[in-house]
């Protein structure tokens, strides 16, 4: 049989989710020399360094890369039968489930999540973080993160995509701007200048459809986030643009004005990610499902 334990995954997993040897060992309650021979039989077993220093960093190679959801997974399926996960019960947990969403969707979906939650689940807590997606399908991987909300697309094989609603993307303006009425002319929006939203706002289509048609947009800011739209454009004679719903608030309380854009640009379609599990765990299923149901 093949010379491995539990433990040994253990330590990879870790490893692999804190980058070090010492704070696999505190995390644990073994010493570093455990860690390291443990290190060293993963890397006989494997064939290969698993993982490489970079400083004060271990870093994973590809192969390291490849093993660590499953093997990841694999813990998460027995911790889950050993502590009979299947009593799971809504109404009494007090667990802390990790959402990662956009600016807009913290505005906009998180009220509608928060209710369908705390109806069934008071005790339950929820950490909200800033979604970036640098990283967020590794957060996902690791467990940083439960689930993520987004536009942009997450193609990794090891992720589950559940769709959850569309929208388009308006203009907006500041509510007196004197140029720009409710459709401009695709002269007129060229003529202005514009306020443009990080890539890592997770709204891509927009500035990827500007490019594909060669409009001439006039950038004379870029942001990180849409919820500053409001305070920036007000005073100002610049535009910028938004998810309807977003700008649709944003109309509502008289802080911008919203106006059609002269050009198409794709629908947006949110959807949610979750890591595939290959065991059904009732705690996981219960939040996935809350999500879509609140959302959809």
């Amino acid at each position: 049989m093949v010379d491995y334990d539990i433990g040994m995954i253990r330590v990879f997993v870790l490893v692999y989710e804190t980058a070090s040897a010492t704070a696999t060992a505190e995390r644990l309650f073994i010493s570093q020399p455990s860690v390291s021979y443990t290190l060293r039989r993963l890397r006989n077993l494997f064939n290969d360094p698993l993982f490489l220093r970079r400083g004060n960093r271990l870093e994973p190679t590809p192969i390291a890369e490849d093993l660590y959801p499953r093997l990841r997974q694999l813990i998460e399926s027995m911790d889950e039968v050993m502590s009979h996960a299947s009593r799971f019960r809504p109404e009494e947990s007090t667990r802390t489930f990790r959402l990662r969403l956009t600016d807009v969707g913290v505005t906009g979906l998180l009220p509608r999540i928060l209710h369908r939650i705390r109806t069934e689940a008071p005790h339950v807590v929820l950490d909200v973080g800033a979604l970036t997606f640098s990283t967020v399908v590794r957060e996902l991987r690791s467990g940083q993160a439960d689930a993520v909300i987004c536009a942009t697309r997450l193609d990794a094989p090891d992720l589950l995509r559940e769709p959850l609603f569309t929208q388009a993307y308006v203009g907006v303006c500041a509510p007196d701007h004197p140029r720009i009425g409710a459709t401009p002319t695709l002269a007129e929006f060229e003529f202005e200048q514009h306020v443009g939203v990080a890539g890592e706002s997770g709204h891509r289509s927009y500035d990827l459809r500007i490019g594909e048609l060669g409009i001439d947009r006039k950038v004379a800011l870029v942001i990180p986030s849409f919820s500053g739209l409001p305070a920036v454009l007000a005073g100002t004679e610049l535009l910028s643009f938004a998810p309807s719903s977003a700008a649709q608030r944003f109309e509502s309380n008289g802080l911008l004005r919203v106006f059609a854009l002269p050009f198409d640009v794709p629908i947006s379609e949110s959807a949610l990610y979750t890591v595939r599990r290959e065991l059904p765990s009732t705690e996981f299923d219960w939040f996935r499902r809350s999500l879509i149901e609140a959302l959809r």
